[in-house]
């Protein structure tokens, strides 16, 4: 264990006397005087367990014991009854709880503190919080922050009573399972459950939203080809799916039922059941249970399946409810595939269900509330849970890909916590990174994990510096550096996709991104290994070395520079692996990504040193390439039209019910898309001309547009087809107009594959998509002139943020790690108007445009589907209302937490002198936007970058 501070062990020995201090007189007003607990490095107080306990309370005042040790250099006596001449800490004094696992530390007398709460757990998490209270930081399971104080008091009338939001707060990683059961106690998290001093605190078998039915009560290993129609039947495939159930069949609810029965006979400590659905399941079709999903249907027709998982809880609940009135029984419920629950209030829990939902398939680099299909699974999920048995969550706060690359979630989950007490959840067990030890900043993200969710109101970035500077003391600076970056380079660009089983870093680091975050923690590591923080900061590296090892050939040139000295390969493999096999050898577990151990990734990076280290360099043979719908491919549904103007189109039609196959996500199914050909590989910005005929006034995802490619490691091809962007397309009824979209800037691989794909959250008529097109960055960064005649029209015009009008409430920021300057409307002046931010078109820029808007939108809140609008007005007004012109308006969408820069096409649009192009935030008065930024406005030669083109002239050479 690595403290801060060195303190004894082993005996407790007591001083032989305690210091009195002349007391001056008072009057009746004046505050107590502070209880000491030590001075000088001498105990002034001896900790008493209550009774005597040398359980739960003894475990309680042992540890406490030591982490006041560790804070005042003195030696604490942990007795059994007072001893005079010393003041006395009472660990688990009387105390009468009101909530769950609260806590009470307060100062009953001027001789006694107490220490105490509801039971040995509560009397255990108050330990836990005064010494936090008294400076202590339980960084890691090997390393408490514990800032030596030559007096340690209390004010003395000090008394705090606290109770945790959630009450079931665990995390599956190595905390658990190399069994650092004080570390967990500290943190406040459940520990390894088969540690036998658990029972101190929790006697009974605690909460349960496992994946039990097929594996444990109806295990298909021993009843599929007996039994084989007590399984989910697939209409498409005709066959049984053994990782879900027929709920229907009442063969398979009486063996249920009857192993049920037999556990809870046998275990009166039970006090919850799961019956929670396996990884791979397919819900099932036969005719009854279709016909259950049928008598739920919502009034548009959609029917919704998963309700299987909480017909078949209330069926257990309803069946054991006199007999086991205590049990809670619950159900796992996944939203990662596309599920959904009616809107209907018939379907209901029983009085003793409960549920659990794990949203796997969600964007793991945004709050959890920032995913618009969160409602129709964990929002219903939510609203249908009693205060008594409120909703149970497994998350993910971890890449399982890798989990030492750099992953941009550690700021996320304080929005995340919050939204999780506003939905009424109960509890969270979450897998974060297996090794707290080895994985990017995992020991931070589960401290931050357990405080939030003890108080889910506390700021997330106060606790990121709390932590940072107690963990990596000298070298905090660096650390907080390299932290900076990864939140900047989180919100880039909007409609990145940062998913839980997505290995590459390309789409959100640069390799600048890269270079800078290696010598940020390069420094840490400089200004910190001599001290007790070395350990922590020594752990931080692994992260670096990974990403560079994958990087390489992308760090080469910012290297240069950026004057930063990148050493070789070779070498940088060696470090890296002599830091991994130095934490497992002192007890870190293995896996470097779930399943993945070190020799899975040095045998990727050797394989990449097969190629020369090099810059990236990707030869452009155009500088547009546009996929018209005669080039574009597609799934099952997809098919082909022509409108009478003659304009080509693929579309896909669905339903959200009936279908014998999924429609979520499902490139065989409904799916058109375009596969870039392998010599157009390197950066573009991608863009797809799509319409939709939603059946809602706003579905905020009627479609989506991403990409899918593989996954290189410098010039390796180390996986296939990963996502790397994923855009959600608003829809709006009776508004079936052309659209271009843009899911920004990216990096296209060779195999890279954009695609549209239907959305789930309501029916639609149908989605067409046109083309998709890539365009060189040059033209939306930079602008290019007419190659010829000076005078011919430019092929793109980059309007720069200084040539918009001047406005008391937009100033002009600059981003000062990707250096470029924007403008920002905010409520700088209090006196005057938050209105817009908008350019007046000159004459020399009169003409037909495609114009584009590179923006940002600080939402008030998760989702907001009209942040801000963007469009074009000559500034006349409506001669019947007053309002005034808009055209080739926009509705721009924004989310609290996922404040990133996005492209938004206003569409073709003859520009006239004197027009003005303008965005303004949302209309909405209660929840206005805190900010809205335009960085640029482009307008492309519409006929130029309409077809095709070949590349751009080479800049010249620089002299």
């Amino acid at each position: 264990m690595h403290d801060t501070c060195n303190t004894s062990r082993t005996g407790v020995i007591l001083a032989f006397s305690l210091l009195f201090a002349a007391l001056a007189p008072m009057s009746v007003q004046a505050a107590p005087q502070p209880f000491v607990l030590a001075s000088g490095g001498r105990a002034q107080a001896v900790i008493v367990a209550h009774g005597g306990d040398t359980n739960g309370i003894g475990y309680a005042a042992q540890q406490l014991a030591k982490n006041l040790g560790r804070l005042s250099g003195a030696t604490f006596m942990v007795a059994d009854k007072p001893v005079a001449g010393y003041r006395t800490i009472h660990v688990g004094a009387p105390y009468k709880a009101t909530k769950r696992q609260e806590t009470c530390v307060r100062v009953k007398d001027a001789n006694t503190l107490e220490v105490t709460g509801d039971g040995a757990i509560g009397t255990a998490y108050a330990a836990v919080d005064l010494a936090e209270t008294l400076g202590a930081v339980f960084c890691a399971h090997d390393y408490t922050y514990a800032p030596r104080q030559s007096e340690l008091s209390l004010p003395g009338d000090y008394a705090k009573i606290d109770a945790p939001c959630m009450t079931w707060r665990e995390a599956g990683c190595e905390v658990q399972f190399q069994g650092h059961f004080d570390h967990a106690m500290n943190l406040r998290i459940v520990p390894s459950r088969g540690d036998r001093r658990w029972k101190w605190f929790d006697p009974t078998r605690g909460e349960n939203i496992g994946q039990t039915v097929c594996t444990h009560y109806v295990p298909r290993k021993k009843f599929a080809e007996t039994h084989p129609d007590w399984y989910a039947y697939v209409a498409a495939t005709r066959k049984r799916n053994f990782h879900w159930v027929c709920v229907s069949n009442e063969g398979m609810l009486n063996q249920l039922y009857s192993e049920i029965d037999a556990e809870l006979a046998k275990d009166p400590t039970i006090r919850e059941i799961s019956v929670g659905i396996d990884d791979a399941y397919t819900y099932c079709e036969c005719d009854k249970c279709l016909a259950l999903a049928q008598h739920y249907a919502d009034p548009d027709g959609s029917t919704h399946p998963a309700l299987q998982c909480v017909v078949l809880a209330n069926k257990v609940g309803d069946h054991f409810a006199a007999r086991y009135p205590h049990v809670r029984f619950n159900f796992l419920g996944y939203l990662g595939f596309g599920d959904s629950l009616p809107i209907t209030g018939e379907l209901k829990f029983s009085p003793n269900v409960g549920a659990g939902v794990a949203e796997l398939w969600r964007n793991h680099g945004l709050p959890a509330d920032c995913n618009e299909r969160s409602d129709i699974f964990f929002g219903r999920l939510a609203r249908m849970s009693s205060a008594k048995h409120g909703l149970y969550v497994w998350d993910y706060l971890a890449n399982f890909s890798d989990f030492c690359i750099p992953f941009p979630n550690h700021r996320i989950f304080g929005q995340t916590a919050k939204f999780y007490k506003e939905s009424g959840v109960q509890g969270v067990f979450c897998q974060t990174q297996f090794s707290t030890s080895i994985g990017d900043m995992a020991a931070l993200n589960l401290w931050l994990f357990a405080k939030l969710l003890w108080n889910p109101d506390l700021d997330v970035d106060e606790l990121t510096a709390t932590y940072v500077n107690a963990a990596y003391g000298r070298g905090a600076k660096g650390i907080q550096e390299y932290l900076g970056l990864l939140e900047h380079a989180r919100l880039r660009q909007r409609w990145t996709w940062l998913g839980c089983y997505v290995a590459d870093t390309s789409h959100y680091l640069t390799g600048d991104d890269c270079v800078k975050m290696l010598r940020a923690l390069d420094n840490a590591w400089n200004a910190g290994r001599g001290g007790p923080e070395a350990v922590m900061l020594r752990r931080a590296r692994i992260a670096g070395y990974d990403m560079a090892l994958q990087r390489y050939n992308d760090m080469i040139e910012p290297a240069q520079r950026l004057r930063y000295k990148l050493m070789p390969r070779e070498e940088m493999l060696y470090r890296w692996k002599s830091l991994v096999e130095g934490e497992t050898s002192r007890g870190a577990y293995g896996e470097l990504g779930e399943g993945r151990m070190l020799g899975t990734f040095e045998n990727i990076f050797r394989h990449s040193f097969e190629s020369p280290a090099e810059p990236t360099v990707y030869p452009r043979r155009s500088s547009v390439i546009v996929a018209p719908a005669a080039r574009l491919t597609g799934g099952k549904r997809m098919t082909r039209g022509k409108d009478p103007d003659g304009t080509e189109y693929c579309r896909f039609q669905v339903k959200l019910g009936g279908e014998t196959e999924s429609v979520w996500m499902n490139p065989d199914f409904a799916e058109i898309g375009y596969s870039i050909e392998d010599d157009d590989a390197g950066w573009w910005y991608v863009f797809a001309t799509v319409r939709t005929a939603a059946s809602v006034d706003v579905d905020p995802a009627v479609s989506y547009m991403g990409i899918y490619q593989p996954w290189y490691v410098n010039d390796y091809k180390a996986a296939g087809g990963q996502e790397i962007a994923n855009q959600a397309i608003q829809g709006r009824k009776g508004d079936t107009a052309w659209k271009t979209i843009c899911v920004g800037k990216r990096r296209l691989y060779k195999g890279s594959r954009i695609w549209v794909m239907p959305g789930i959250l309501h029916p639609s008529d149908w989605c067409d998509v046109r083309e998709v097109r890539l365009v060189d960055p040059v033209l939306i960064e930079n602008g290019a002139a007419a190659p010829k005649d000076a005078k011919a029209k430019a092929r793109a015009v980059v309007v720069a943020c200084d040539k918009f009008a001047k406005d008391r409430n937009v100033r002009i920021e600059t981003d000062n790690i990707d250096n470029f300057k924007y403008a920002r409307l905010a409520g700088f002046d209090t006196n005057a108007p938050v209105h817009s931010i908008s350019w007046s078109v000159p004459a020399d820029l009169a003409g037909e445009w495609e114009l584009l808007l590179d923006l940002r939108s600080g939402a008030s809140i998760p989702l907001d589907q009209e942040a801000a609008v963007a469009y074009v007005t000559d500034d006349a007004t409506c001669t019947e209302c007053g309002a005034l012109q808009r055209d080739n308006l926009r509705h721009v969408t924004g989310s609290r937490g996922d404040e990133s820069w996005q492209i938004v096409g206003l569409g073709r649009v003859n520009l006239e002198t004197g027009m003005r192009v303008v965005l303004e935030p949302g209309a909405d008065t209660n929840s206005l936007p805190r900010f809205t930024d335009l960085r640029r406005i482009v307008l492309l030669d519409p006929d130029y970058a309409g077809k095709t083109q070949p590349a751009l002239p080479a800049p010249p050479a620089a002299k």
